[in-house]
């Protein structure tokens, strides 16, 4: 029995040591997520950027989708206020953030940079105070390796 277990957890997802459990993307490949147009919204009543109003609509459709509130567009100021002040306590998360392409050119992909957060409201309030979007996060049930980048 302990083998069977342990064979199905080696079958469904050790990936670099860590079991990964992969919300869907936020960002669909419809739109340039390297096209940095920031849109400021409300998501639950917390502050979060967006990459562009592309991405926003396709977020803003599936949440509506899945019966869960629509995002709310605020100004960056006004969302700054909305920055939780301390972190509730949670399941650590990798985040990609698309960056541009090095030559500015609009049609070629630029790249994605994976980040390791203590937990999501620390992905968010990070994502909030530095103006960088990220365009999907998985959950990982083993802490990250590396030191965390911002303590709450």
């Amino acid at each position: 029995m302990f083998r069977l277990l342990l064979l199905g957890a080696a079958i469904f997802g050790v990936v670099d040591g860590t079991f990964l459990i992969r919300p869907a993307p936020t960002c669909q490949p419809a739109c340039n997520i390297y096209q940095p147009q920031l849109v400021w919204v409300l998501e639950d009543c917390v502050c979060r950027p967006i990459q562009n109003p592309c991405c926003a609509d396709q977020e803003n459709l599936s949440r509506i989708r899945s019966g869960k509130t629509p995002l709310v567009p605020v100004t960056e100021y006004l969302c700054r206020s909305f920055i939780r002040k301390k972190c509730r306590r949670g399941l650590p998360v990798i985040a990609k953030f698309p960056k541009p392409p090095a030559c500015g050119c609009k049609n070629k992909p630029g790249t994605i940079i994976e980040r390791k957060f203590a937990n999501l409201d620390e992905l968010r309030k990070y994502s909030a105070l530095n103006r960088e979007a990220y365009t999907s996060f998985s959950y990982c049930l083993i802490p990250p390796r590396k030191k965390r980048l911002l303590s709450c």
